[in-house]
């Protein structure tokens, strides 16, 4: 059997951080009864939770890769509202506001079995993206990591989200060659980490890094029986600079590595199909242990192949982008804010008013869709059979 075929006839099992509603109809009724009643009231405690962990993150990283706080800091600020949700008491948000009654239907939710869990993947085939899955919602507290201007929190039914998981990994290159801007390659310079993690990145700096050491792609080549893995390994060997810089960077350390590309890349394939017989696919341990080889040969490629200026650029981005003047586009043309009369900017003020109101109303026209047919899917069943 071929690659592509032994692919098609995986099992799916659920990964880590995948981004699907398990037990659907539970889900759907919990979700009715609780949240959908109280969308807006919901949308404020989320909102009350964000204006909690903002501070703290934005002293901790004002700056990411060159980007002002909150840019590209999806990962972070989820997993400090799903930190602070742990933690929340009543008594942290003002009595009687819409927060408060926000928190009282989520807690509600969750104690009859409503599931609300971090989820990773795929969002519109656009970019990667951290969210939660609440219920039968998808709730994104990180909504303006990737354009500013959006509002904080975005709530939809988790079905109309384009939210999906990432199935293989050319699948995770594309987003992250269209995302990340990276130049992707098979990993055929360190043989036996290959099966776990498949691919080498250049990013536009020229720094180097293995990818992708997280829990769902790791899962995912293990629940694949290292398959997946392979069918990128297939491709032509990685180009020989790339395999030259890998190699130095990592000389003296205990990572074993290919002594050429084109033997890496038969050492690379070869090590998957000794994985799959030895079972290693089905070890949690063999997990965590590539995760944690992963992080470390990323520590040292990052001090060795980032060129030497990348750290004097990061902070010069950073003063430049704090310095920045705040433009807008305007029917595709640039406009400094602070050239615009009073007039323009109160009128600019209205038009972006104007835009959030229609997003906020076909938010609000899905989630009462939704609702319809999850009233009508719990009407049916307690009508009576009809007469024959």
């Amino acid at each position: 059997m071929n690659t592509a075929s032994r692919l098609s006839t995986v099992r799916h099992v659920p990964l880590p951080n995948e981004p699907r509603v398990h037990d659907q109809a539970r889900q759907a009724m919990l979700t009715a009864r609780y949240l959908l009643p109280v969308l807006p009231e919901l949308e404020a405690f989320f909102l009350a939770v964000r204006a909690q962990v903002d501070g703290p993150l934005k002293r901790e990283q004002p700056v990411k890769l060159g980007k002002m706080y909150p840019l590209g800091q999806c990962l972070e600020i989820s997993l400090a509202v799903q930190q602070c949700l742990q933690t929340l008491r009543p008594d942290d948000l003002a009595p009687g506001s819409a927060a408060a009654a926000g928190y009282a239907a989520f807690a509600a939710f969750r104690k009859a079995g409503g599931v609300c869990r971090q989820v990773w993947g795929d969002l519109r085939g656009e970019f990667f993206q951290n969210a939660f899955q609440l219920g039968t919602l998808y709730l994104d507290v990180s909504n303006d990591t990737v354009t500013p201007t959006k509002p904080k929190v975005e709530i939809l039914p988790f079905a109309d989200a384009r939210f999906i998981p990432v199935a293989d990994f050319r699948h995770f290159a594309r987003i992250a060659a269209r995302y990340w801007q990276h130049h992707i390659y098979p990993n055929h310079v360190l043989p036996e980490l290959a099966p776990y993690c498949p691919l080498i990145h250049v990013m536009p700096s020229g720094q180097i890094m293995v990818c992708e050491g997280t829990g769902y792609m790791v899962a995912l080549a293990q629940a694949g029986e290292f398959v997946p893995s392979e069918a990128v390994l297939c491709d032509r060997s990685m180009p020989d600079d790339i395999f030259t810089r890998v190699r130095v960077a990592l000389a003296d350390t205990p990572w074993p590595q290919a002594p050429a590309p084109e033997e890496g890349r038969a050492m690379a394939l070869r090590a998957c199909r000794e994985h799959r017989r030895k079972r290693w696919h089905a070890s949690p341990q063999r997990m965590d242990a590539a995760i944690q080889t992963v992080r470390e040969i990323n520590r040292r490629l990052s001090a060795m192949t980032a060129p030497q200026s990348a750290s004097r650029k990061v902070h010069q981005e950073a003063g430049s982008a704090m310095s920045n003047i705040e433009t807008v586009q305007i029917d595709g043309k640039q406009y400094n804010l602070n050239a615009l009369s009073d007039e323009a900017r109160q009128q600019l003020s209205m038009v972006r008013a104007a835009d959030q109101r229609l997003v906020e109303l076909q938010r609000d026209l899905a989630f009462i869709q939704t609702a319809r047919s999850a009233y009508i899917s719990a009407l049916t069943k307690l009508l009576p059979e009809a007469p024959k």
